[in-house]
């Protein structure tokens, strides 16, 4: 007959963590989404530049005042219950479930600080910190490891036996691997998505410097060199040369007011943003 143990599943955890999450959101949005929306309005309805900009700063300060918000709401809504007489949030006990510490019994606001605190090491460690409820001793997670507790049934009574639990240990070298693995993709997705997003930004702003640089010829009487093009001029025209492996070259015909992109060493035009010259 196999053994019943006292402690929360994988999934049920999950569940509860998953809920108390959109709660424990529901204050800071709102009260910044109003903020947000009321600026977006602002914005798109100000006259000129200097004016859209203020407006702007204001939507990224309010931005960034969600972002404080929700960590602030973060901890206080699971340290502030999970200390509390009933041991445990909203989520958790919807799902029949409290957290308690290494002698079975409630613990303090301070090691539920910690235990909040130590979740963010957790999602830095893509989620593999949570995984590990569902492999290890006694079904801890890391930041339950770290904080010296346990989450269990709610019918559980300080003083109850905390015995040991069959462990997967092979299961979690396999997550741990994946774990790596997805990480390493997400980093180098984020370098590709970066370098993506650069290359258009940079090309845009070399046109514009081009267009400036071809009103006032006497300044390309030389090659000038910035921000990674070369700039010219000769018989057909104004050029700015991308001085790396990305192999193009914008192109301004002479009296004309229209960049466009002309593909050097087989390379395309595609990533630039810029049309392509035919």
């Amino acid at each position: 007959m196999s053994r019943i143990y006292p402690y929360a599943g994988f999934w049920r955890r999950a569940i509860a963590f998953l809920a108390d999450t959109l709660l424990a959101a529901v204050p800071p949005a709102v009260i910044c989404l109003p903020l947000m929306f009321w600026q977006g309005l602002a914005m798109s309805r100000a006259e000129g530049t200097d004016a859209a900009g203020v407006h702007l700063a204001a939507l990224v300060i309010i931005y960034l005042l969600w972002q404080v918000l929700a960590i602030i709401s973060f901890w206080l809504y699971f340290a502030w219950q999970e200390s509390g007489p009933r041991q445990a949030t909203f989520g958790k006990r919807l799902l029949g479930i409290k957290v308690v510490g290494s002698d079975g019994g409630r613990i303090g606001f301070g090691r539920a600080t910690g235990r909040v605190c130590s979740k963010f090491l957790s999602y830095a460690l893509a989620y593999l910190g949570f995984i590990m409820a569902a492999c290890t001793n006694r079904k801890r997670a890391l930041h339950d490891y770290i904080a010296e507790t346990y989450v269990v049934r709610a019918d559980f009574s300080a003083g109850d036996d905390l015995p040991d639990t069959p462990k997967h240990l092979v299961w979690l070298a396999v997550l741990t691997a994946l774990a790596a693995l997805l990480f390493t993709f997400g980093m180098i997705s984020t370098i590709i998505n970066a370098e993506a997003t650069a290359e258009p930004e940079l090309s845009g702003r070399a046109s514009v410097r081009l267009l400036q640089l071809a009103s006032q010829r006497s300044l390309l009487a030389q090659p000038l060199e910035e921000n990674g093009f070369t700039f010219h001029r000769n018989m057909d025209g104004y050029r700015a040369i991308r001085n790396t492996e990305a192999g193009y070259a914008l192109y301004l015909p002479p009296g004309g007011n229209k960049v466009c992109c002309e593909e050097l060493s087989g390379n395309s035009c595609t990533f630039t943003g810029i049309e392509a010259c035919y």
